[in-house]
């Protein structure tokens, strides 16, 4: 919870050299209390101003941060404790010194305090001693650095994720996606504004073309009073199971009948008793409708265990842990099942992991559940990585982490997102099996990642970087002007006054734009990085856009200025891994070149005042603040080849039904360097393409022959199929119609 009490709302605003020791630490003792780590983080942090080698002080905050996933902090302070107190007053602090060590990704680090933790603590059947056997092999694990390039993940996009925090996505039966989200109005400090309205709910988005629809929550009596999370359903469709945590009593699943118009009041289940239950997810193993679920009760190894019992509507019959060699001494959770493949994921942190929680699999053979299968990287990394989801039909999985990347405003891991992930289609019968990898086209699927976040928007303040100068160079980069610019949001809304709308339109535009710009810019500059890793000149298109307080030719030196500062930004990041690639000197031959197409006032939007007087409206407005950007709109790759069509569409004229028709489309590679074709995708199953060979030499051409086999409905159809290339472009649609007789 990020919950914080009016008090602490006007006490915190001033600085600790205003407030007393006692009133720091007591500020933290109730934000931790009130389940607030991040504040309680905060106010410790104050009191450690004032006395920073006080050791019951530096373990209080540690926990805090612990508690909140800053897993750096809570490491440094973790180690003074244990430097100070060998394990007398504190006997955890090592333990958990590795645990956020290895959250960090610090390996090396976490290595070392597992085995000073197993010289400590030789019992060999104590909880931490079996931990810090599992965590030096996770630590092994990580060290490797072993990756899977024939699995790619991505972040999922606003609207479904916000700075809040979003968990547990599931594809419903009507194909939307469902996901649970604590939500709330934060400040900048990310304090939450309205205490009442923040609680856990569940939620719905579309996808559509050009990205999610806003996600709505589901409406009464399923999003009642309390926290309600992690959906499920039944196999005919007719219960929605859920979790729900009412306000004073323990968390159980509950079940929504649905309705003509929705679904009715939650009823608890029978058979599940009174202890702590959550997660459900429903599934077919054999004849039988199975409820997984995750439960602290009595009678698994300890901590949350992985349970499983006999599903009919409402009731459950035979509940129990579930048998086998999953549920350990630690925690197991976010059961799903795939009866395609027969396969459990789930969660652990018990279990040798890359840090915190890793996803799972484990196949159910004729014996029952076989030993759990760590999928490694990129599924799993040193965060949280829970609530894993897989369709064995498409390849395709969820889940929820707070890795880097994520979209936050308490530090780069405090908050869940949702994250979706690709299998290679020859993956999905046997997960963990790895074919050789397909390069190419795991090449081609990471441009199409790149290029589906374009345009890529970042915005600037007025005048910014460089103002009143004519230089069409900065030195600044665009992280430095990003910061500049959040900080400035006061007067923003201050230039608005007791006009409460146009305040809250500009606390949106800094949130869904500004944030979400910078945000969207490092996934980017991720995959980025991956493509130039494997050799690929890239050419980025960045156009540039000001709002008319200036004339032309100024802004146009204004744009080139702020092209610049977003170059020197990927000079900079990671360390300066992209620096190479930019100047040309990088081993392997990759290149990242950046060509600047700025435009000044011409190409601002109408109604935009131009008045420099007239400051809310030329400036300060949500209209004027969204002219001052520079766009990320074209990834090109240099070195691929060329590859052209004669012909796209061909009209077949009037068939009868089941009358079949090939057509050959001709491609022509007109670059200097041969073309592959990776496949093919059709919108249907009756229309196909056949490719002969894949590979089309320089001045060659080949043909791809179209089948329609006729099954369409009476009246006029247009149907298509799509050829993927390693080229530009880097698809090709071919399309076929004509009018179907009765």
């Amino acid at each position: 919870m990020r919950l914080l009490p009016a008090l602490w709302l006007l006490t915190a605003a001033y600085s600790s050299s205003g407030q007393s020791f006692d009133q720091w630490v007591a500020w933290g003792d109730a934000a931790m209390a009130d389940g607030d780590h991040y504040g309680a983080s905060r106010f410790y942090a104050g009191a450690l101003d004032l006395q920073p080698g006080k050791m019951d002080l530096q373990w209080s905050c540690a926990e805090a941060c612990r508690l909140s996933h800053q897993y750096e902090k809570a490491a440094d302070l973790y180690e003074k404790v244990e430097h100070k107190d060998h394990r007398r007053t504190y006997p955890d602090a090592l333990f958990h010194l590795a645990e956020m060590r290895m959250s960090n990704g610090e390996y090396r680090e976490a290595e070392k305090a597992w085995r000073e933790l197993l010289r400590k603590d030789e019992d060999p059947t104590s909880f931490q001693h079996k931990r810090a056997q599992r965590g030096l092999k996770g630590c092994a694990m990580g060290l490797a650095g072993r990756t899977s390039d024939s699995l790619f993940v991505e972040h999922l996009p606003d609207p479904v994720n916000t700075y809040d925090s979003e968990f547990g996505g599931r594809y419903g039966p009507d194909s939307l996606l469902y996901l649970s989200s604590l939500r709330g109005e934060l400040d900048r400090d990310g304090v939450v504004q309205d205490t009442a309205e923040y609680h856990v709910a569940i939620f719905r988005s579309r996808e559509q073309a050009g990205g999610w629809a806003e996600a709505e929550a589901l409406p009464d009596p399923v999003n009642g009073s309390g926290n309600n999370a992690n959906v499920a359903w039944s196999l005919d469709g007719r219960f929605l199971y859920f979790t729900h945590c009412p306000p004073d009593g323990t968390c159980h699943i509950v079940a929504s009948e649905r309705t003509g118009d929705g679904y009715g009041p939650p009823q608890e289940l029978e058979g599940l008793g009174t202890g702590h239950s959550t997660q459900p997810m429903v599934a077919r193993m054999g004849n039988e409708e199975l409820l997984f679920f995750a439960s602290t009760r009595s009678g698994g190894p300890g901590g949350m265990d992985l349970w499983v019992g006999k599903l009919k509507g409402t009731d459950v019959q035979f509940a129990r842990p579930v048998e086998g060699p999953l549920n350990t001494p630690g925690n197991e959770s976010c059961p799903f099942y795939d009866s395609t493949t027969q396969t459990l994921f789930f969660s652990s942190d018990f279990h040798a992991g890359l840090g915190g929680y890793d996803i799972f699999t484990s196949h159910h053979g004729p014996l029952g559940f076989e030993p759990p299968v760590n999928p490694g990287a990129p599924i799993n990394g040193p965060a949280n990585d829970l609530y894993p989801a897989f369709d064995a039909s498409t390849g395709t999985g969820l889940l929820t982490s707070n890795r880097v990347g994520s979209l936050a405003k308490k530090g780069e891991t405090c908050c869940n997102d949702l994250y979706r992930w690709q299998l290679k289609q020859e993956e999905v019968a046997v997960v963990g099996e790895k074919p050789a990898v397909d390069t190419t086209t795991i090449s081609y699927r990471r441009l199409t990642s790149l290029r589906e976040k374009l345009p890529l928007r970042l915005y600037f303040h007025n005048d910014e970087p460089g103002p009143r100068s004519w230089d069409t160079t900065t030195t600044q980069d665009y992280a430095q002007t990003y910061r500049a610019y959040s900080a400035l949001l006061p007067d923003y809304r201050a230039a608005f006054g007791e006009n409460n709308a146009g305040r809250g339109a500009i606390e949106a535009f800094f949130r869904d734009r500004v944030d979400h710009g910078f945000a969207q810019l490092n996934d980017f500059i991720g995959l980025l990085r991956q493509a130039l890793d494997e050799g690929q000149k890239v050419e980025l298109v960045v156009r540039g856009f000001a709002s008319p307080l200036a004339k032309s030719d100024y802004n146009r030196n204004l744009s080139l200025r702020r092209i610049q500062s977003m170059i020197n930004y990927l000079a900079r990041v990671e360390s300066g891994a992209l620096k190479p690639y930019l100047d040309g000197s990088a081993a392997n031959g990759g290149r990242l070149t950046v060509v600047k197409a700025p435009f000044g006032e011409d190409r601002s939007a109408a109604g935009v005042s131009d008045v420099l007087e007239d400051l809310q409206n030329s400036v300060y407005s949500v209209a004027a603040a969204s002219e001052r950007r520079i766009e990320i709109e074209q990834v090109l790759v240099t070195d691929a080849g060329v590859v052209e069509a004669d012909a796209q569409a061909v009209d077949l004229g009037v068939l009868a039904p089941g009358q079949e028709r090939t057509v050959p489309f001709t491609l022509r590679n007109t670059g200097d360097r041969p073309v592959t074709l990776l496949g093919t995708e059709s919108e249907c199953g009756c229309t196909t393409a056949e490719l002969g060979d894949t590979t089309i030499p320089p001045g060659g051409s080949l043909t791809v022959d179209v089948h329609f086999n006729g099954r369409v409905p009476a009246g006029r159809f247009t149907r298509s199929v799509t050829v993927r290339t390693d080229s530009e472009p880097g698809s090709i649609t071919f399309t076929i119609f004509g009018t179907m007789t009765e």
